[in-house]
């Protein structure tokens, strides 16, 4: 990446340093030197060894060694309920292997394979499942696949630093949002949500790239993952209406549609009733306790009063769900200027995570890279993580308390565990709204300070023309260009 690293002693770009520009960093620093000095000039001055990606790099392997260290009481211990929520070492790999006989039904394969989690965790489930059956049977080798599924989610959780860092233009610091994210590392080996979140980095990077196809390709695999690339892909449809290029985006659409096709197309023709029967499932089953319906039944059953059934809460996300898609397309429609791409992709993804009935506090891993990309200010992620790893513990505290009926000592009860939820959800829509405010106010944007159109952009930000027949320079990054509107 020509803007993290010198050629010699001279690069093409010097590049943002957020420890000079961002007060919070700037504090956060003078433990271990302060800012970089007037001498430093990255980008510019050759930086020897440690460029910006291989300190990313070392940062992102740092924070996936602790999120492992999160989990190592139930490594040692076993994943046992109530224990493994009381200590919140929980994580859905371990307990899916027991509970949905990963060690003898391939997900979606096999007839009769109870995996409820999507497609392609499916398919990572049963590929690791298949790598460690020389383990044996037992908590071995349940211990073994939790482990693998771990090593490549790091690895994955390096691969997309390095993806954030190149999609970020000249703020290739901001990639350290995803590198030392507390969430990520409370939360990054909870579930397989992460493939999602690595996924659409890539599609980012991708489309920044003018790569609009394999962008799409990215996008659909994405959407086998979790639901909610989908309403990126609506984004950047209704950005492609706004800057004249909807054939370009209902091209890429295409292509999402056809690798997500070729994803599915094995399960089909291996075991035609299993995909059908996972979206009855999904569509059958009750809210979770962090979503919006769940918490209002909670309530209800605390106060009495009658609960929301399946159908009625499928009813009503539905329609926010729906209310969602409208707002989005009001404002890449009708904002002053046209909406940085990653800005509403991630309003896109914090929707649907905060309306959705399956919401879960780890569904946040999602919005950390869009969160890099969209709004690179440390002082409001930081707190907006701290929110949702409020939620996380609530939840697993909780979850011991209904599921173990242990002591208040290890456990909270309903109500407390209904603030953390609203305290979770509330900051999301608060990151939320400040990026919508930063739409609809681009001096609030610090992306754009610096004259920037959008680093993400990519076709969009090409003349109608050119963008018909195709970039010149095939992979190369964009030019900033004047906005079609």
């Amino acid at each position: 990446m020509a803007e993290s690293q010198a050629s010699g002693t001279q690069a093409r770009h010097p590049i943002v340093v957020p420890s000079r520009s961002d007060e919070l960093l700037r504090t956060l620093t003078e433990p271990v030197g302060g800012p970089l000095g007037k001498r430093t000039s990255p980008g510019i001055t050759n930086p020897g060894f440690f460029t910006v990606e291989r300190v990313l790099v070392l940062i992102a392997a740092v924070s996936a060694l602790l999120a492992i260290m999160t989990k190592s009481h139930c490594r040692t211990a076993g994943w046992v309920t109530p224990d493994q929520e009381s200590t919140v070492c929980w994580s859905a790999f371990p307990n899916s292997f027991v509970d949905e006989h990963l060690g003898t039904l391939t997900p979606f394969f096999s007839e009769g394979s109870p995996f409820s989690h999507p497609v392609l965790a499916g398919w990572i489930a049963g590929i690791t499942a298949w790598l460690t059956r020389g383990a044996g049977d037992g908590a071995f080798r349940q211990l073994a696949f939790f482990d693998l599924n771990a090593a490549l989610i790091a690895v994955a959780w390096i691969v997309t630093v390095v993806v954030v860092a190149r999609t970020a233009g000249r703020r290739v610091w901001d990639a350290a949002i995803v590198a030392a994210s507390p969430v990520l590392i409370m939360m990054a080996y909870v579930s397989w949500d992460f493939w999602a979140a690595a996924l659409v980095g890539a599609g980012m990077y991708l489309f920044a790239r003018q790569q609009t196809l394999w962008a799409g390709a990215f996008f659909g695999v994405a959407a086998l993952a979790a639901p909610y690339p989908i309403f990126i892909l609506l984004a950047l449809v209704f950005l492609g209406i706004r800057t004249g290029h909807l054939a370009k985006m209902l091209e890429m659409v295409a292509a999402a549609a056809i690798a997500w096709l070729l994803v599915v197309a094995p399960i089909m023709a291996t075991n035609p009733p299993a995909f059908p029967d996972y979206l009855k499932k999904l569509i059958a089953a009750g809210p979770t306790e962090s979503s919006i319906y769940g918490g209002l039944n909670l309530i209800a059953e605390r106060m009495g009063w009658p609960a929301l059934d399946v159908g009625a809460t499928n009813a009503i996300s539905g329609i926010l769900l729906l209310l969602l898609a409208a707002g989005l397309l009001a404002v890449a429609l009708y904002a002053p200027r046209p909406p940085r791409v990653a800005q509403l992709a991630f309003v896109a993804a914090a929707g649907f995570m905060v309306l959705n009935k399956g919401a879960e506090p780890w569904h946040a891993v999602w919005l950390v890279p869009l969160l890099a990309l969209a709004m690179p200010r440390w002082r409001p992620v930081l707190v907006w993580q701290a929110a949702i790893l409020a939620h996380f513990v609530a939840l697993m505290l909780f979850r011991s308390k209904v599921l173990g009926d242990i002591s208040n000592q290890h456990a909270i009860d309903t109500p407390y565990f209904l603030i953390a939820a609203v305290m979770g959800a509330l900051a999301t829509w608060i990151m939320f709204g400040l990026v919508v405010r930063d739409i609809f106010a681009p001096e609030y944007d610090v992306v754009r300070r610096a004259g920037v159109s959008d680093p993400q952009g990519g076709v969009l930000l090409l003349p109608r023309e050119e963008a018909a027949s195709g970039p010149s320079t095939v992979g190369a990054p964009p030019v900033n260009k004047a906005e079609v509107p």
